[in-house]
């Protein structure tokens, strides 16, 4: 069912309370300034706008078109607007700040670094980390952070392995004409500075793993799997020309096998950088027509998609299916 629309004038009221921040948020307070405290209420009450934390609001049309990603990050703003000071935010939620790609559901909880003699505790929404070693704390859209490397490295050593991984990846991972968020130097320097904690060899493990090649979460996570199941690991990023010219990059190519994989995530055909202005029935023929010509090039091309890169069983018969060999 579609959120409720508000009346036009109170729409537009509260809609000038949510601008004056620019990130959608109605803060309660600033309702109050305008004159707006009355009616936020009534809104709240009628489902015209949602609550995201005590004190602050989002029309909820808007809160409705936001995907999960975005939804969590404002949760994120909405816990920094009403700190009494500005919070530090690591972990998951600085994971989102950083745009490094969460497999599953955000948390319910934001996460903030508290100084190791604080005594803060967790509750209401929130969980306080104390801070471990030495840890550098950066500025990111207005908000405070720990680093890309800090930041990937902590959840290097929260996470299961494949999950990890997939953070990390993003994180090093250099696109193509631009810049990567941190380095693999910068990760083991981070891990260094952490000194004796819980779970070093596992983000140590999750960091001597990681590529700055791998272009996606499905990417890294069926590499992962592939080498938790003890497959051989293919070459990533192969690129391939036929008589036209170049054909494209392959997510994945076993060259002694001549065999091409591509992990198929919807969300791919969705990116701009992907759709560069196209419709999804032209990305789909486009798609149909690069894989005809890499075909027609000797090797075997296989596709898999969510479904099988999470299912560890399934994904085992897959690959044995296809034929890829496994590690010696």
């Amino acid at each position: 069912m579609p959120p409720p629309t508000l009346p036009s004038t109170r729409a537009q009221a509260l809609s000038a309370a949510a601008a004056v921040r620019g990130d959608g948020l109605i803060l309660a307070s600033a309702a109050d300034r305008f004159g707006l405290g009355g009616d936020l209420r009534r809104e709240y009450d009628h489902g015209g706008v949602v609550r995201i934390r005590w004190g602050v609001y989002m029309l909820a049309s808007e809160w409705a078109s936001l995907g999960p990603d975005a939804r969590y990050l404002s949760r994120i703003k909405a816990h920094a607007a009403m700190s009494e000071s500005p919070p530090v935010f690591s972990h998951q939620s600085a994971a989102a700040i950083w745009g490094l790609p969460q497999v599953g559901a955000w948390p319910p909880t934001v996460d903030v670094l508290i100084p190791p003699s604080s005594g803060g505790r967790s509750g209401s929404g929130v969980r306080r980390h104390p801070q471990l070693g030495l840890v550098e704390i950066v500025h990111r859209n207005g908000l405070m952070v720990t680093s890309a490397a800090a930041t990937a490295v902590a959840m290097g050593r929260v996470l299961p392995f494949a999950k990890a991984v997939a953070m990390i990846d993003k994180a090093v991972h250099i696109p193509r004409g631009g810049s990567p968020l941190t380095t693999p130097s910068a990760l083991v320097s981070a891990l260094s500075d952490l000194g004796p904690v819980s779970r070093r060899a596992a983000a140590s493990r999750a960091i001597a793993f990681a590529s700055t090649l791998s272009a996606s979460a499905g990417e890294s996570m069926s590499r992962a799997h592939m080498f938790l199941l003890g497959f051989l690991l293919p070459a990533l990023q192969t690129p391939f020309t036929d008589a036209h010219g170049f054909i494209g990059y392959t997510d994945f190519f076993w060259a002694t096998e001549n065999m091409i994989g591509e992990f198929d995530g919807f969300g791919k055909y969705l990116r701009d950088e992907f759709a560069r202005g196209r419709s999804t029935t032209q990305i789909v023929i486009d798609e149909k027509v690069r894989e005809d010509r890499l075909r027609a090039c000797g090797p075997s091309v296989s596709r898999w998609g969510w479904t099988l890169a999470l299912d560890l069983a399934r994904f085992n018969v897959f690959l044995e299916r296809i034929g890829i060999p496994r590690a010696r």
